[in-house]
């Protein structure tokens, strides 16, 4: 896949190693099949909406696709926009592309779970290629692997490895980040507040009470920060109940909704309760909704 756009040196050996290929085997199939993904990073707003411009990218014309585009970082004067309508246009289209990537990833990793789990049932015997998907998947996403409860491990997995709608995903970022312009967006990449508990591994926020070893996670681009934000609500103890509310949901055969999964993120914030409505708010407010069908591109 040819990558173009790349406008810091240190990024390409990266991206190709691991922007859009699932890791559970060497030979996977690219997740996204389309036109070209390209990498775009610009320090300036207006110089970010010129390359949207050159994508044809419109908040208004999702039926034509979302452009595959992946930010190095978001421009650093975002918080210079007067038009408060301008700055999240800006930011929801900064977005949307790296959700809907991240979120393909993920569904194939469950196409391969389901797939695997029909093999289960019709023939109650997986190969070896099938069992290292599995153990594989279950390392990733913090399921202990029995070679004797092959279907209990499955279906743990299917509770974990599945979307988070883009409307969800919005509204927490922009929580989160201050529509992009708190410091640890800008200088960290880390939209969505992330903790490591790695010395060195991240920034020390201002403030950090005597004692505490936890830093604020630092991201080489924006998207590993989205992928890692997903892979948290998919793993943490947590986030269980956001997984149970989706799992009813595919259940009942209804798509899952942010408004609704928002009730399972009371232990995201110590804010719990008056935080959850707050995400919803704005779901509600900025009718993020329009932005859980949008698709990515398939033609040029």
């Amino acid at each position: 896949m040819t990558i173009q756009n790349i406008y810091k040196s240190v990024f390409p050996l990266f991206c190709a190693l691991c922007l859009l290929l699932v890791s559970y085997t060497e030979g996977s199939t690219p997740v996204y099949e389309g036109p070209d993904i390209h990498i775009i990073g610009q320090d300036f707003y207006k110089d970010l909406e010129s390359e949207f411009q050159r994508y044809s990218y419109q908040i208004d014309a999702l039926e034509n696709g979302v452009p595959p585009l992946i930010l190095q970082n978001l421009p650093g004067d975002l918080h210079k926009i007067s038009s408060s309508k301008q700055r999240k246009a800006i930011f929801f289209k900064s977005l949307l592309p790296m959700i809907l990537l991240a979120n393909d990833e993920i569904r194939v990793e469950r196409e391969q779970l389901l797939k695997i789990n029909h093999t289960l049932t019709e023939i109650k015997k997986l190969d070896e290629s099938q069992l290292l998907i599995l153990s594989t998947l279950a390392k990733r996403y913090k399921v202990k692997f029995s070679v004797n409860q092959h279907d209990q491990v499955i279906d743990k997995l299917l509770n974990r490895i599945d979307i988070i709608p883009a409307d969800l995903v919005l509204a927490q970022a922009a929580n989160e980040s201050a529509w992009g312009t708190s410091r640890f967006s800008r200088v960290a990449n880390n939209l969505f507040g992330e903790w490591t508990f790695v010395p060195g591994q991240g920034i020390v926020p201002q403030g950090r009470p005597e004692g505490e070893t936890y830093e604020v996670q630092k991201f080489a681009t924006v998207y590993d920060s989205v992928r890692s934000y997903l892979k948290n609500l998919n793993t943490h103890s947590a986030y269980k109940h956001l997984r149970e509310l989706r799992s009813e949901s595919r259940v009942s055969g209804q798509r899952p909704k942010g408004l609704k999964l928002a009730e399972g993120l009371l232990r995201y914030s110590t804010r719990g309760v008056d935080y959850v409505k707050e995400l919803q708010a704005m779901i509600r407010s900025n009718q993020l909704n329009r932005f859980v069908s949008a698709k990515l591109r398939t033609n040029g």
